[in-house]
């Protein structure tokens, strides 16, 4: 009977070790819910990046419905987006050639896969500026640097002939005028000449460099910018001439640039850089008044405004790759960013 009983205990003390070594596995946690779909439904005309895909620089374009983007071209060349479209195609730069002996550069007109080529070849096409179907553009092609124009059937008039160099062209909203940065009298400074030729107009004389002239979109005022009280900073001057004034009011050492008017003419949106952060600013151009429109800590290289105004789309680095990151005016609110590895973006009507 004894034996029966020590028995009967070993048995139950088997059983409650093997419950302790084998426990009920827990049940089976529920899938995380998808992330939402980002919602770009307000984003109208085309917002162009530039990446590296297959071994080729090439624009890629963003797809609204699906927040990813499109790779434009043949990738047969590198192609640099130049934020003009010309006709019903994106105005491009196509170069090819890896080393200085090789390298040439000419424009391009990309529609969807297809790359048509347009003017000259030459080590340098630089800086195109686009009204109606003028091209107007830089390039070292018969010297040190001068201005060209080419219209989209591909008729090339030189513009500029001056040893020092002439840089950085931008149409008048109008395409009566071009405004442009020039050392030929010393230091760069900014002139403007009419496009069906005539005598250039000495428009800045600060000493100092003054260059990138951009045209208000009413023509009656260009913005531009200066080290003419140190670090880069963003001045305005009348298209007609007279004293340019300094956008902001900023006593620091920080940088400015890329100034974008705003399609209204009433604000210039810009970077201010200083410290390894870059921020987005915005300032009413009638009162100077300046406020920071994205935070910062944070490390923006660019921006562009929307079409409409409501929005600007800021390229913000994070860690080795970037994103596009859609920004509210109104009241600084973050819409969606979508990620890339860009090093530019545009954003077209």
């Amino acid at each position: 009977m004894r034996a029966i009983v020590v028995l009967a205990m070993m048995l139950v003390g088997c059983r409650d070790r093997a419950t302790k070594v084998s426990p009920t596995p827990p049940p089976t946690p529920a899938p995380a819910p998808a992330p939402a779909a980002l919602e770009l439904s307000f984003v109208r005309g085309d917002v162009v990046v530039g990446e590296e895909r297959d071994g080729h620089e090439r624009p890629l374009r963003l797809d609204p419905a699906t927040a990813t983007w499109v790779a434009l071209g043949s990738g047969e060349a590198h192609l640099f987006s130049t934020g003009f479209r010309l006709g019903d195609g994106l105005l491009c730069i196509a170069t090819v050639g890896d080393t200085e002996a090789d390298h040439v550069e000419q424009l391009a007109i990309v529609r969807g896969a297809e790359v048509s080529r347009l003017g000259p070849t030459a080590t340098m096409i630089r800086n195109p500026s686009v009204v109606g179907d003028t091209v107007v553009f830089e390039s070292s092609r018969e010297s040190f640097r001068d201005l060209y124009a080419v219209t989209a059937a591909g008729a090339v008039r030189r513009l500029t002939d001056d040893a020092a160099g002439n840089f950085e062209p931008a149409l008048s909203p109008d395409g009566a005028q071009v405004a442009f940065a020039s050392s030929r009298d010393g230091d760069a400074e900014l002139y403007v000449q009419p496009l069906a030729g005539g005598a250039a107009r000495r428009l800045t004389a600060s000493g100092r460099d003054d260059w990138s002239p951009r045209w208000s979109p009413d023509g009656a005022a260009l913005a531009f910018l200066s080290d003419r009280d140190g670090s880069a900073r963003i001045y305005t001057v009348a298209a007609a001439g007279g004293d340019a004034r300094r956008l902001s009011s900023d006593p620091g050492a920080a940088v400015e640039d890329q100034p974008r008017w705003s399609p209204d003419g009433r604000r210039l949106a810009f970077v201010r850089t200083e410290a390894g952060r870059g921020t987005v600013v915005l300032a009413e151009v009638a009162t100077r008044r300046v406020r920071t429109l994205t935070p910062d800590t944070a490390a923006d290289l660019a921006v562009e405004w929307s079409p409409d105004g409501a929005a600007v789309v800021v390229l913000r680095k994070r860690g080795r790759a970037t994103a596009a990151t859609f920004v509210r005016v109104a009241d600084a609110a973050e819409l969606g960013a979508v990620p890339t590895t860009a090093t530019y973006l545009r954003w077209m009507p």
